[in-house]
């Protein structure tokens, strides 16, 4: 069912009791059913989003664009930084650790149903874990990988969900098979570079042909080895990776595209060589950049991003800013504490407690309204809690980074800590007078909707007005606004919303669609 909040005279006293107060908005309703969703409420300044909606993405190869700032500019075409995948160089790996040693002896699964289940456990978090498994001199065995949790047998560790599935089908005679982070979809799924450390089952189907293991020289403590559910003597010879790629590279960088036009139907360029922001080796955004926010103040063009010293996606975060003189320049120069250029420090930085487990700041945003660069981010040093923080700044000081005012928690979004959401993106739509913020929620099921936020003066009385998802795409997040070089929808403008959309970042498509504001 969809509510509707109408300026009528009939509910003018229910529509000034709904925007007077955060309160009378309803908290997100428990799901039961994975198809439900909350009513949807669309009070005036709620963007309602139409029908029109087209892909402007498809990523090719995992070479995935999410999270952009994108600008509908004077000359009629469309200016974008999306974080694109980062250098990381799985050549780099040092050599896994082999586990066992190779005996001389071969034994074939090759009958429909036939399977086998390593079981071990790591005391050290690993990337890829894998076996040695001939072919018998053909190249077109097969089998299919699955990774589980160990749940003390078999039967109920395959009762629950794999974390990760990879098929190798065919697969040369005597290869190694290794299922990784990435291969599997693990990675994709938790923004994890590697497998936390415990008991796992490595749980390897027969699917054609001969296929089989090497037996292992010794059978490792903590190791076990099942085949259709009887524990043998032997394990197969087996060897893992404790390194991860990011280690030795970084996942995310940001780079600028354009559209030919300012409409949905644009044909936007092709990804650039170089990016304009990367992370900076051994520094506080040494594995990811990500999540641009871009402004124009003066003379030069500012981004806020999201960046980290921990490989495990989404732990750890700070905010930084860098700078350009042009759109489309290269390597922007970083804010170093005192200036511009050379190695990047932290506008907001946290003392975290512990590494891997709370978020700390990021995904910025940045908007320009009356002399004033407002800088707000995605705060979260309890485990679930994201909130959403301000600073301002004059936007005349060209060392603005230095001389914020912090005004703290801004907007409350506790009452959505149990669901997977992303940060709020802001702007100033001239068109309501006010700042509007959104972001989505459930983010990863196929009930997530789009919150709406809103504020007439960017600081106070930050509530939540609407919630939308009417004409969008499920699995849905990073919901952002074209706007102009200030970060505001122009009263005058064209209105579109860009996001992306589905079940893994590699393969993200990013749509677009055109909306009104209700009044």
């Amino acid at each position: 069912m969809r509510k509707f909040t109408y300026i009528t005279q009939s509910f003018a006293v229910l529509l000034l009791l709904v925007l007077s107060s955060c309160a009378s908005m309803p908290d997100p309703e428990p799901i039961s059913d994975k198809y439900a969703r909350p009513d949807e409420v669309i009070a005036a300044g709620v963007p309602v989003i139409n029908a029109d909606g087209t892909y402007i993405y498809s990523p090719d190869g995992g070479n995935f664009r999410y999270a952009g700032t994108l600008f509908a500019n004077a000359d009629g075409t469309m200016s974008a930084w999306y974080t694109t995948p980062g250098g990381a160089d799985p050549s780099s790996l040092p050599a896994p650790t082999e586990l066992n040693g190779q005996s001389g002896t071969a034994t074939q699964f090759n009958q429909a149903g036939d399977y086998g289940a390593l079981v071990y456990t790591f005391e050290d978090p690993f990337y890829y874990w894998g076996c040695h498994c001939p072919g018998w001199s053909k190249d077109n065995a097969g089998t299919i990988f699955s990774i589980y949790e160990w749940q003390g047998s078999v039967d109920a560790t395959l009762s629950g969900s794999a974390l990760g599935t990879v098929d190798f089908v065919p697969y040369k005679d005597n290869a190694w098979l290794d299922l990784s982070v990435d291969n599997s979809g693990y990675g994709d799924a938790t923004g994890n570079a590697k497998f936390p450390a415990g008991t796992y089952m490595l749980y390897m189907e027969y699917v054609q042909n001969d296929f089989g293991y090497w037996q292992g020289t010794a059978v490792p403590d903590g190791m076990s080895f099942y085949k259709n559910g009887s524990q043998l003597s032997w394990v197969p010879h087996t060897r893992v990776q404790y390194s991860s790629p990011l280690e030795f590279g970084f996942s995310g960088q940001i780079k600028y595209f354009t559209a030919s036009s300012a409409d949905i139907k644009a044909e936007w360029s092709e990804q650039p060589d170089d990016p304009a922001v990367a992370p900076t080796t051994d520094e506080g955004d040494a594995y990811y950049a990500k999540c641009a926010s871009v402004v124009k103040a003066g003379n030069y063009y500012y981004m806020a991003y999201q960046g980290s010293t921990t490989y495990e996606e989404n732990y750890d975060n700070s905010v930084f800013i860098a700078r350009a003189t042009t759109k489309d320049a290269v390597n922007w120069e970083k804010w170093n504490g005192t200036g511009w250029g050379g190695d990047p420090e932290a506008v907001v930085v946290l003392e975290l407690p512990e590494e891997n487990v709370y978020f700390g700041a990021g995904e910025p945003s940045l908007v320009v309204k009356d002399g004033t660069i407002y800088l707000y981010y995605t705060y979260g040093i309890a485990v679930g809690q994201l909130d959403t923080y301000l600073m301002t700044a004059s936007a005349t000081d060209e060392n603005w980074p230095a001389n914020m005012s912090d005004k703290g928690l801004v907007m409350d979004r506790s009452a959505f800590a149990t669901t997977a959401m992303d940060g709020a993106s802001v702007v100033y739509a001239e068109e309501v007078n006010s700042f509007i913020a959104i972001h989505s929620v459930n983010n990863n099921e196929v009930n997530s909707y789009f919150a709406v936020w809103q504020s007439a003066d960017g600081v106070t009385g930050w509530s939540h007005i609407g919630t939308i998802y009417s004409n969008t795409r499920v699995r849905a997040r990073y919901p952002r606004f074209v706007t102009n070089e200030e970060g505001h929808v122009p009263a005058s403008g064209i209105y579109l919303i860009s996001y992306q959309f589905g079940t893994s970042q590699s393969k993200w498509q990013t749509y677009m669609s055109s909306y009104s504001f209700a009044q």
